[in-house]
Parts: C-alpha cells; sequence; structure tokens
C-alpha cells in the first residue's frame, strides 16, 4: 500500500462515527477479562487458605504474632514469658529478691528463753529455708546436706523431707538471672514445755529458662516459665536441733505427670496449653499462692493448677 494511499485510510477512519463505540466495547471486554482472572485468584487463594487452615488447625494461643510491635507488658496473658520481663503479669514482680524476703521477727526474751536465744533458733530456720530453696547449689540439683542436717532424727518421714527440698534438673532448666522472688511469714511462741516453736509460711516464684537453646520469643529473649513453691510448717527447737512438726506444701505449674525424680519440671507456654487440651472440658479447681490467708491442705507435694504465677 501507497503511504498516500495508508494516511487516507487513516484519515477515514478517524471519521468514521462508528469507531468510538467499538473501542469502547473493546475496552469493556478486557476490563471484564481482568476482573474474572483476578476472581479466580482470589477463589483460589481461598481455597488454599481454608485448606491449610483444616489440616493444620488454628494457630495455637501461646504462639506470638507480632510480638516485636508491641511492648511486652501489654502481650495477652497467653503469651510466653521472656528474659526480658520474666515477672509480667505477676504479684511476685514487687516481691524481695531470694533471701532478702525471708524476714526473721525481732526477738524477745520469752518464756524462760533469752533475745539470744530465740535469736539463733530463728537463724536457723531461715538458714533451712534458704539452703533448701534459694541456695543456687541446691536449685541446680544439689543435696543441701548442710540444711538438712539442722532437722533432728525422726522430725519427718524421708517425703517430707525430700519435699521440703527445691531442685531443677540442670539438664532441663536453669534460674534465669533475674533471681528468685520470695515472701512469707515467721512467726514464735514459747510451748508450756518452754520450747520454742515456729511457724512459717513462704513462697517462691522462680523463672526458669530451657537448658536446651533456640527457644527463644524474640532474638535475643529466651522464653521464661515461672514454677511457683509454697510451703507452710512448723518447727520446734528441741535439743539445738529443729524438729519438723505439721507440714503442707504445694507447687505450682510443674508437670504433674512428670516422674517423681526428686527435682520440678516446669511447664513452658507450649507445656501449659497442651496440658489444659488435654484435661478437657475437666473442671480444675485453682489455688492461689499468694492467697496470704490460704491454709494449705496438709502434706507434701499437692501439685496444683495455680490462678497465676
Amino acid at each position: 500500500m501507497e503511504p498516500t494511499d495508508y494516511v487516507a485510510r487513516l484519515r477515514a477512519q478517524a471519521g468514521d462515527p462508528g469507531r468510538e463505540e467499538a473501542l469502547r466495547r473493546d475496552r469493556k471486554v478486557r476490563r471484564l477479562r481482568i476482573g474474572l482472572a483476578a476472581g479466580a485468584g482470589v477463589l483460589l487463594l481461598g481455597g488454599l487458605g481454608f485448606w491449610l487452615a483444616d489440616v493444620t488447625g488454628e494457630r495455637p494461643p501461646y504462639e506470638p504474632y507480632g510480638a516485636a510491635a508491641l511492648q511486652e507488658d501489654s502481650w495477652p496473658l497467653e503469651w510466653p514469658y521472656t528474659g526480658d520481663m520474666p515477672f509480667r503479669n505477676s504479684p511476685a514482680s514487687g516481691w524481695a529478691e531470694g533471701a532478702d524476703g525471708i524476714y526473721v521477727p525481732a526477738p524477745t526474751a520469752s518464756g524462760g528463753l533469752t533475745a539470744q536465744e530465740i535469736t539463733a533458733v530463728l537463724e536457723d530456720v531461715k538458714a533451712l529455708l534458704v539452703g533448701t530453696n534459694v541456695a543456687e547449689d541446691t536449685l541446680a540439683g544439689a543435696e543441701p546436706a548442710s540444711a538438712l542436717a539442722l532437722l533432728g532424727p525422726g522430725g519427718a518421714d524421708e517425703a517430707v523431707r525430700k519435699d521440703l527440698v527445691t531442685r531443677f534438673d540442670p539438664e532441663e532448666a536453669y534460674l534465669d538471672e533475674s533471681g528468685i522472688r520470695t515472701r512469707g511469714t515467721m512467726a514464735y511462741e514459747v510451748s508450756e514445755a518452754g520450747e520454742l516453736v515456729v511457724r512459717v509460711d513462704y513462697a517462691f516464684v522462680y523463672p526458669l529458662v530451657r537448658a536446651e537453646e533456640g527457644h527463644e520469643v524474640l532474638p535475643g529473649s529466651p522464653e521464661v516459665a515461672r514454677v511457683a513453691v509454697r510451703r507452710q510448717f512448723t518447727v520446734t527447737s528441741k535439743g539445738g536441733k529443729l524438729v519438723l512438726g505439721a507440714y503442707a506444701s504445694e507447687v505450682a505449674n510443674h508437670d504433674c505427670a512428670a516422674p517423681r525424680d526428686g527435682y520440678l519440671h516446669p511447664l513452658f507456654a507450649e507445656g501449659r496449653w497442651k496440658a489444659a487440651r488435654a484435661a478437657g472440658g475437666t473442671q480444675v479447681a485453682q489455688a492461689d499462692l499468694y492467697d496470704p490467708e490460704r491454709v494449705l491442705a496438709n502434706g507434701p507435694g499437692h501439685c496444683v493448677t495455680p490462678s497465676g504465677t
């Protein structure tokens, strides 16, 4: 075709009154095709998402999402605790640390005993509590021989003597550097027989980190589990030894199904969730280890479901 003829043909098409209508119809068809393709893609993705949800189930509540975008103190209760805020949402955050939370009452002479004699017994009771529940070696699995030596023979059966000690398997977990939180009371009186009787009620909260590496909630922030232990007991000073009388204890956030191997086995976020699922719809009574007025059931080592740790 000659150039002059091609130009003439373009001019004729431009002047055709039906040309704009043809172009409009063409644009409409193309938009419809694009819309249908996009809709098919959405349906495909939706079907894939439904299939994934059906196969994998819902996201467990203990798995954080977008955690780095939130301040940790605003995280949901189900989310793990970390080494940055190991006592998040816990009353124990304001307690004294370790042995500093075990207060010895100021003694006064009573019942024929001098203040110095009473002080010596009270200090032995504190040493017993520290050696069995606070000492680093004990928590790491060692036997607190010197602390248990403060007890007189026959003052408690073997089960109670073992239960007095808080220990963790060092191959499973170790104490977070933030340390233990402790709170409680110690009181004394002189019996009619002239013997000093000391009553103890103390709670200990332990933040623990898995010994196995690779369990970080956020980069550089390992997950922390809190185990709470509460002990109520009475000791009587006889012949320079402490004779254990009434005794009760509770432990919370410990794996109750674990073997009785002398260690406490902390439940981390996933473990707590699995334990709750295993319980199903069973109504489990919860214990508040922070309630200073609550009297524990008599006996050693009651494994309880905590209202919080």
